[in-house]
């Protein structure tokens, strides 16, 4: 069966195809009588609008923002690519598409970052930043301008955002654990573990993730106090250095990013036995440690997948269309020294 058509709609509501086209585009100018009409007839016919080629007819396109952290750690320049090809790939369906940066974790740039957002010239933004009051009343301030919001990567509460686009936080945590006590013979000792910051939605929900399956499972390992590496490869690298320096280690867990720092920090160690290391995101640096057996195994989540889902939810986001949950689920992959590129 053919889709119906605006042709079909003008037929049923005998009205003319100019008169359809300004009611569904709300251009006014429309006695009551035709408006209800046509709203009849659409209803009786099954009419969907297809609101891409309404755009194209008004000559509007979509306006896509993407607010990312700033300090370009491997991860987000590799989102930062991805964004661009899939901004290439739908040029030709007048999405415009305006990535900018706030400083890592730092609530209150970001709150100045999301205030430059122009509801007049935003449909939709999406957005990579703190969970934190402030940041969130900001967010809602947006939304309630009219600009749908979608969190990437890191998740925020509502009434932050209309929709999530990211892996399980919770169950990468969880993964993360499982595979530390059972790569040890004997899982007895202490884990360091490193965070970029817990104010950041994904740092804290892996982080929760990880300690309920090390009490439950294995627990004889004792998790250190959480250091928060700000993902700053340096800061990493002194974290593990130390305190691989003060006591043995058991494992290493990386939340965050910096992991180049934590890659320079297993290289220099004096130490013979070295910690059952995983970390987060297949970056150039998690590969090295992977090939050259410094870190055991990598929990990765694919950003260009991620771009071209968010991408594709964005632009449903401003045709005023409503985005089921599961839509933003990205999954997760293990990738360790046999599997990795």
């Amino acid at each position: 069966m053919e889709r119906p058509t605006i042709h079909d709609v003008a037929r049923e509501a005998q009205v003319s195809l100019a008169t359809v086209d300004r009611v569904l585009n709300a251009r006014g100018g429309v006695a009551a009588k035709s408006i209800d009409k046509v709203q009849r007839a659409v209803e009786k016919t099954g009419y969907v609008r297809d609101q891409f080629a309404a755009n194209l007819s008004r000559g509007r396109g979509y306006r896509f923002v993407f607010l990312l952290p700033a300090g370009q750690s491997s991860f987000v320049r590799s989102l930062i690519a991805a964004i661009g090809d899939e901004a290439q790939r739908v040029r030709k369906d007048r999405i415009n598409v305006d990535v900018r940066s706030s400083k890592t974790f730092d609530s209150a740039a970001q709150v100045a970052a999301l205030r430059r957002i122009d509801p007049e010239q935003t449909d939709c933004a999406a957005v990579m930043v703190s969970d934190v009051p402030e940041v969130r009343s900001e967010l809602a301030r947006l939304r309630g301008a009219g600009v749908r919001i979608l969190s990437l990567v890191s998740d925020v509460a509502a009434p932050g955002r209309d929709i999530y686009v990211g892996p399980d936080n919770e169950v990468a945590g969880r993964m993360a654990g499982s595979f530390m006590g059972r790569f040890m013979r004997n899982p007895i000792g202490s884990v360091l573990v490193i965070a970029g910051s817990l104010a950041a939605r994904d740092h804290a929900q892996r982080l929760f993730g990880f300690r309920q399956v090390i009490a439950s499972e294995f627990p004889g390992l004792n998790v250190l106090p959480v250091t928060e590496g700000f993902d700053d490869a340096r800061r990493v690298a002194a974290i593990a250095q130390q305190a691989m320096a003060d006591a043995p280690l058991m494992g290493v867990y990386a939340i965050g990013a910096g992991n180049a720092g934590l890659l320079s920090a297993m290289k220099n160690t004096n130490s013979a036995f070295r910690p059952v290391t995983i970390l987060h995101e297949l970056t150039d640096a998690a590969r090295k440690g992977l090939r050259s057996d410094l870190f055991d195994l990598v929990i990765d989540q694919d950003p260009a997948r991620a771009v071209t889902r968010a991408m594709s939810i964005m632009r449903d986001l401003a045709d005023g269309a409503t985005a089921d949950a599961g839509r933003g689920d990205i999954p997760l992959n293990i990738f360790i020294k046999e599997n990795v590129q």
